[in-house]
């Protein structure tokens, strides 16, 4: 046997015996803590040169050298957190040979310890996936959306121009806006927002014929004249139709459409773009921040403004707190200044600036509507078309045949013939005709796209069935409306009342101007003129003032009707509720008075209506409400 001391190694030519017998590869001595004690007694240990005995700086060497292996990244891995962690040795893995211990020069060791732990941390094991996923092929990309295809916006930021004008259209939100009723400040802010939309279009690309042109100013016009309802009547129920009427013309104006899904999508265009204006905006304040120092003139106007608005608020202020009737002055001018006036300053402000700086956005880059509405690729013949068409048409018939009997019919055969009360048979089905009716217009939308129109006889089919469908379908919205006719004449007139019966009476317009498309299967003009219809409608109603009108009707058969419901109308029917006999007048008016007299207006939220109720409640002698209120009941009880 051949010594195998330190001072004489075993030669090349020499197996070398193991020290230790070697324990099975796959597992390794866990990392141990160690206390003072156990330290003190292995640095003894160390001290001995025995074979089997390795130090913390051999334990190390090996993994610096280690390092660059791949094969050897593992064992550097798990060595890692024995050199990080103090008071910690782990066992050195006996697969891996050790070579001999060179003395190190003092300091080395601790250097050498202290980059195994960067090189052997940086090495990280490949991950690897179960064979299965092998057989699956990674997605491909989404397509590009509509935003990147048809609608990427201007190429260019949102400088201080569009800046300036966004931060007046935000003023005049913020100063003339009467969010919580109609008056005068909504014609104002739409036409400032106007003005600088207008100004901004003079940039942006042009429409391509003249007649778009037009339809875009006549757009604009629409949007402007239902704002200006709020201006003369107080009806906040129909006020929000018109508002989001108003809202859906501009849009329409400043980013056009002519097929069903561009109408839809430039209707939607200018609350779309409210939020794609915030980044466009943001670009251009960075861009302006690196070149301010060659703006010139933009940049001092824009300073100047802000410093202005800033010394009139904190000037003006003042001088209010000085003067009492410099105070009253500016209270009637502007609103009440404290915390929450100031919260809603500046809400206002933001959303007004983002509305406006959203029609420039779109007026500037709108998106591209042109060949939204593509051909359908796939048709359906004549089999697919007439069973379907020709049930509904036989369908529509017997209904029609059975409602002809009731046209003619008084009360007293009504009740015969059906077995209802009055009021059961006209409202029952006003409901569901009004659902049918929609449904027709959707069912006749999806026939007119996909079937086929190749030959004479396809068309010929096409033609016969709609046009009987169409004129169908109009009976059965004049039995609807007939229906909500014979119960409002007989139970009184409601605002749900008359609105519902408006809108039947407008989609009974729509089959007509179906029936008028339907002769050329075809119809670009058809969904403008639809969503022009609407906007009609309520320009129609607020120019009848129905609120006026219900009172009118209410008054004169106040004895049949619930006479409470009168109380909630608003200013518009102050001159009818005025000449009911007392004590009931004074009852129907005690809400309005109460509301005139707690909420007077300021100059941006003036109307009409409201102004001229203030006069006649002025002239009128009212009863207290409590005691009008209470003998108005009595009187109701005793009728009954």
């Amino acid at each position: 046997m051949s010594d195998t001391s330190p001072d004489n190694p075993p030669q090349p030519d020499e197996p070398s015996p193991p020290a230790v017998e070697s324990p099975p590869p796959a597992k390794k001595a866990p990392a141990r803590k160690r206390t003072p004690a156990k330290a003190a007694k292995a640095a003894a240990e160390q001290a001995d040169p025995t074979p089997t005995a390795v130090t913390d700086d051999d334990a190390a060497a090996p993994a610096v050298d280690a390092a660059p292996a791949v094969d050897a990244a593992p064992a550097a891995v798990d060595a890692a957190p024995a050199a990080d962690a103090p008071g910690a040795w782990t066992a050195p893995d006996p697969a891996v040979s050790v070579p001999a211990p060179v003395p190190p020069t003092p300091g080395a060791a601790a250097a050498t310890a202290t980059a195994a732990v960067p090189a052997a941390s940086a090495t990280v094991p490949p991950q690897t996936y179960p064979a299965d996923m092998a057989r699956f092929s990674p997605l491909p990309p989404p397509p590009p959306g509509f935003l990147q295809t048809r609608w990427q916006g201007p190429d260019y930021a949102g400088g201080p121009a569009a800046w300036v004008a966004a931060l007046i259209g935000g003023l005049a939100t913020a100063i003339a806006l009467p969010l919580s009723r109609p008056g005068i400040g909504w014609l104002l802010v739409g036409l400032v927002m106007t003005g600088a939309v207008w100004h901004a279009a003079r940039f942006g690309p042009k429409p391509d014929t003249k007649v778009e042109r037009w339809v875009r100013v006549g757009w604009a016009v629409l949007a402007v004249a239902l704002l200006a309802v709020g201006t003369f009547r107080d009806a906040g129920w129909l006020y929000v139709f018109c508002v989001l009427g108003a809202i859906a013309c501009g849009s329409l104006a400043v980013a056009g459409g002519h097929s069903v899904r561009a109408v839809v999508v430039g209707a939607l265009a200018v609350p779309l773009a409210f939020f794609r204006s915030i980044p466009w905006l943001a670009k251009g304040a960075r861009t302006w921040q690196q070149t301010r120092e060659k703006s010139g003139t933009t940049g001092r106007i824009v300073l100047s403004l802000v410093v202005t608005f800033v010394l009139l608020v904190v000037f003006g202020a003042l001088f209010a707190s000085a003067d009492a009737a410099f105070a009253t002055m500016l209270g009637d001018i502007l609103p009440e200044i404290n915390a929450r006036a100031v919260f809603r300053g500046v809400l206002y402000t933001v959303i007004g600036g983002l509305i406006t700086a959203g029609a420039i956005f779109t007026v500037l880059a709108p998106p591209d509507l042109s060949g939204l509405e593509r051909p359908a690729t796939r048709r359906i013949g004549r089999i697919e078309v007439a069973l379907p068409l020709g049930g509904l048409v036989l369908l529509f018939g017997a209904f029609v045949v059975v409602q002809l009997r009731f046209f003619f019919g008084d009360t007293a055969y009504i009740q015969k013939a059906t077995k209802l009360t009055f009021s059961e048979y006209a409202v029952q089905g006003f409901g569901q005709l009004l659902v049918v009716t929609m449904l027709t217009l959707v069912v006749i939308g999806l026939v007119s796209r996909w079937a086929s129109k190749e030959n004479s006889r396809d068309r010929i089919l096409l033609r016969t069935l709609l046009g009987a469908l169409v004129l169908l379908s109009m009976v059965i919205v004049g039995s609807a409306v007939w229906r909500m006719w014979l119960y409002q004449n007989t139970y009184g007139w409601t605002r749900e009342r008359l609105f519902f019966g408006s809108v039947e009476l407008y989609l009974g317009g729509v089959f007509i101007l179906i029936a008028i498309a339907g002769w050329k299967l075809r119809a670009t003009w058809f969904p403008r003129a639809a969503v022009a219809g609407f906007a009609g409608l309520l320009l129609f109603l607020g120019a009848a003032n129905p609120e006026h009108f219900i009172a009118e009707q209410n008054v004169e058969r106040f004895q049949k009707i619930d006479f409470w419901y009168l109380r909630a109308l608003g200013p518009d029917a102050a001159p009818a509720l005025a000449e009911l006999p007392e004590p009931y007048r004074s009852c129907a008016l005690s809400w309005m008075i109460r509301d005139l007299n707690a909420n007077p207006d300021q100059w941006y939220s003036w109307n009409l209506s409201r102004a001229q109720a203030d006069d006649l409640l002025d002239k009128v002698q009212v009863m207290p409400a409590s005691k009008a209120c209470m003998e108005s009941e009595r009187l109701n009880d005793s009728r009954r």
